[in-house]
C-alpha cells in the first residue's frame, strides 16, 4: 500500500488563511522563541526550519518503533506493522502481525537485527521471524521474560530486559531465561531500558545508570562504571554516540504531571565521559527542559508527561543535531555543542501532541511517532 501526501500547497494556503483569521480574532500573538520564527500548518506549529510533509495515521497508539535498514517496525497495542521506506516520503505498508499488547504501553523500544524481532507483553517474550518482511511469524516464546523493554545484545544472540532478565537467543525458536544482570550490582532502581552502546557493552537506564561489559560472559556482565547521583530521578533512555567514542553520553529522563520544569523532572542531559576508565563514573554537563506556555512559542499550556525517545542525526560526531520527542511539547531539535552545552534550534508541535519518539531516516527526513497521530514525516531544512 502506498501512502500519498495530500496537496500540501493548497492545504497550507487554506489552513494558513483560516489560522490567520482565527488569530486576528484572538488579538496579538506572541512571537516564536527562536530567531527562525514559527508558523501555523494543518494542525501544528513549527519553526521555519521544520517542514511537515505528511502524516501516516494508522498506528495512532504507538509509543515507539525501530528503524533498521530500509524498514520501519512500528508496535501498537494491536500488533506489529512493517513498512518499506525505500521511498522515505511514501512508506509502503508490507505486513501486520497481530500481537495484542497492553493499551498505551505496547513494546516501545522494539528491537531487531533484521532477522528476528523481540516483543515482550503480558508476561511473555515473543521472538518473531522478520526475514520475510511481508510475512512476520512468531517462532519462539518465553513466559516470565517480559520486562518493560527488551533489547538485543551481541547481534541478538542474547536479550537483556530493562529490569534484569537475560535471555539466550542463540536458538531463537527456543529462548531460554539464563540470568539477571541486576544481581550483584549496586541495586539499580527504575529500570526502563537497555542500550548496547558498543558490541557487548551496555548502558542501563536505571538509577544509578550502569555501564556493563558482556563481551566475555553475557550471563554475568561486569560493571565498568556508574552514573552520577541524580537524586533518584527516573532515567528513560540513553545513547553514547559512535560506539562510545564521543565524549558526551546523551541521557533522557521522564516525568509525569504536573510540571516539566523542576529539578526532579524529566530533562535531556549531556554527561561527560572523560576519564571514565579511571574514575568509573560520569559527570553531568548540561540539561535542557521545556516550559509551559503558548503553542505559538512552541510550548504546551499544560504538561502531562515530559521527555521520551531521542535520536542523533546521521552526521552526529562529538556534537551535532538531536531530535527529541517530548510528549505534549512535540519534537524538539537540539544542537549539542562541542563543550557539551545544549541549544534548542527548532521544534514541531502538533495539536494535542503526545509525541513519543523521533527517528532520522536521512540527513533531512525524519519520522516522529505519536500516541495520537500515528507518525508524521518531517523535513529538516535548517543547518546540519
Amino acid at each position: 500500500m502506498r501512502l500519498r501526501a495530500p496537496n500540501l500547497p493548497a492545504m497550507k494556503r487554506f489552513i494558513a488563511a483560516v489560522a490567520a483569521c482565527s488569530l486576528m480574532a484572538l488579538g496579538p500573538v506572541a512571537h516564536a522563541s527562536l530567531d527562525a520564527g514559527a508558523g501555523p500548518g494543518p494542525g501544528y506549529f513549527a519553526t521555519d526550519n521544520v517542514e511537515w510533509v505528511t502524516n501516516v495515521p494508522l498506528q495512532n497508539d504507538t509509543s515507539g518503533a525501530e528503524l533498521f535498514g530500509k524498514y520501519f517496525y512500528v508496535t501498537t497495542s494491536r500488533g506489529l506493522t512493517i513498512y518499506d521506506i525505500s521511498d522515505n516520503l511514501n512508506p509502503q505498508l508490507l505486513s501486520f502481525l497481530p500481537v495484542p499488547q497492553e493499551p498505551t504501553v505496547p513494546e516501545e523500544d522494539v528491537d531487531t537485527n533484521g532477522k528476528i524481532l523481540l516483543i515482550g507483553t503480558l508476561g511473555t517474550l515473543y521472538v518473531i521471524d522478520v526475514e520475510d518482511k511481508s510475512n512476520p511469524t512468531i517462532i519462539g516464546q518465553l513466559d516470565g521474560a517480559d520486562n518493560h523493554t527488551i533489547s538485543c545484545i551481541l547481534g541478538c544472540t542474547y536479550a537483556y530486559g530493562s529490569e534484569g532478565v537475560i535471555v539466550d537467543l542463540r536458538d531463537p525458536t527456543n529462548p531460554k531465561l539464563v540470568g539477571n544482570w541486576a544481581k550483584g550490582t549496586p541495586s539499580p532502581s527504575g529500570g526502563h531500558d537497555i542500550t548496547e552502546v558498543a558490541p557487548g557493552r551496555i548502558v542501563t537506564s536505571t538509577s544509578p545508570i550502569m555501564l556493563l561489559d558482556a563481551r566475555k560472559d553475557p550471563v554475568h556482565p561486569k560493571v565498568l562504571a556508574l552514573g552520577p547521583d541524580t537524586g533518584g530521578r527516573y532515567i528513560h533512555g540513553n545513547l553514547w554516540p559512535e560506539q562510545m567514542k564521543d565524549r558526551y553520553m546523551l541521557v533522557g529522563g521522564e516525568s509525569g504531571p504536573p510540571t516539566c520544569e523542576g529539578d526532579d523532572t524529566g530533562s535531556f542531559m549531556t554527561w561527560d565521559t572523560k576519564g571514565w576508565q579511571k574514575n568509573h563514573t560520569f559527570t553531568l554537563k548540561d540539561e535542557y527542559r521545556v516550559h509551559q506556555g503558548l503553542p505559538t512559542d512552541g510550548n504546551a499550556p499544560v504538561n502531562q508527561w515530559c521527555a521520551h525517545w531521542f535520536d542523533t542525526h546521521p552526521n552526529y560526531s562529538n556534537g551535532g543535531l538531536v531530535a527529541m520527542a517530548y510528549y505534549d511539547h512535540g519534537t524538539r531539535f537540539l544542537q549539542i555543542q562541542p563543550d557539551g552545552k545544549i541549544k534548542e534550534v527548532g521544534w514541531f508541535l502538533p495539536a494535542a501532541a503526545q509525541t513519543s519518539a523521533a527517528y532520522w531516516v536521512t540527513d533531512r527526513i525524519l519520522y516522529t511517532v505519536d500516541y495520537q497521530r500515528g507518525f508524521d514525516i518531517l523535513r529538516w531544512t535548517g543547518d546540519i
